[in-house]
C-alpha cells in the first residue's frame, strides 16, 4: 500500500466510525438514557447530566471535526462529482446538509447556551429529531454508495448483460 491509499484508507475509517458515533449516541440517548434518567432525583439526574455532557461536548467537537476533514478530503481527493450520475449529486446535497443539521442539532443538545435551552428542555423530542437526521444521512449515504455501483456494475457489462472482455481476463 502506498502513502495515497494509506490515507485514503485511514480517511475512510474515520468518516465511518465518526459516523457511528453520531449516529448511534441520538438513538441509544433517545430511545434508552432519557427515560431511564427520568426515572432518577432530578438533584442525582442533574448532576449526572452535567458531568456526562463536559465530556460529550469535547468528544462530539472531535468527532464533528473528523466528520467534517474526512468528508471533505474524500469528496474532493477521491470522488469526481462531475462524474457522478445526478441522483447521485442531489443525494450528496441531501446528506450534507443533513449532517450540518445533525451537527448543530447535538451540539445545540450537548451545549451550555442559554438560548438554546428550550432544545434541552425537550431533549427527548429534540433526539428523536436528530435520531431520524442520523438516519437520513446514513440512507443518502448508503442510496450514493448503491448509485456508485449500479453505474460501475453498467459500465462492466456490454448492452447484452455479458461481462467486457478487459474483466473476463
Amino acid at each position: 500500500m502506498n502513502v495515497h491509499e494509506l490515507v485514503m484508507l485511514a480517511m475512510r475509517w474515520l468518516h465511518i466510525v465518526g459516523a457511528c458515533i453520531l449516529v448511534g449516541a441520538p438513538i441509544f440517548m433517545w430511545l434508552f438514557l432519557e427515560p431511564a434518567m427520568a426515572q432518577i432525583d432530578s438533584g442525582v439526574r442533574d448532576a449526572m447530566q452535567n458531568r456526562m455532557m463536559r465530556g460529550w461536548r469535547m468528544f462530539l467537537g472531535l468527532v464533528i471535526l473528523t466528520q467534517i476533514i474526512s468528508g471533505f478530503y474524500w469528496l474532493f481527493e477521491v470522488v469526481d462529482i462531475a462524474h457522478q450520475p445526478p441522483v447521485y449529486q442531489m443525494l450528496l446535497g441531501i446528506k450534507m446538509l443533513a449532517a450540518f443539521v445533525l451537527f448543530f442539532l447535538l451540539s445545540v443538545l450537548a451545549g451550555r447556551a442559554k438560548s438554546f435551552e428550550i432544545f434541552r428542555r425537550q431533549s427527548r423530542r429534540w433526539l428523536a429529531i436528530t435520531a431520524i437526521t442520523a438516519l437520513v444521512v446514513v440512507l443518502c449515504a448508503s442510496a450514493m454508495r448503491i448509485s456508485v455501483a449500479q453505474r460501475h456494475h453498467l459500465d462492466l457489462t456490454n448492452t447484452h448483460g455479458a461481462v467486457s472482455p478487459a474483466l473476463a481476463r
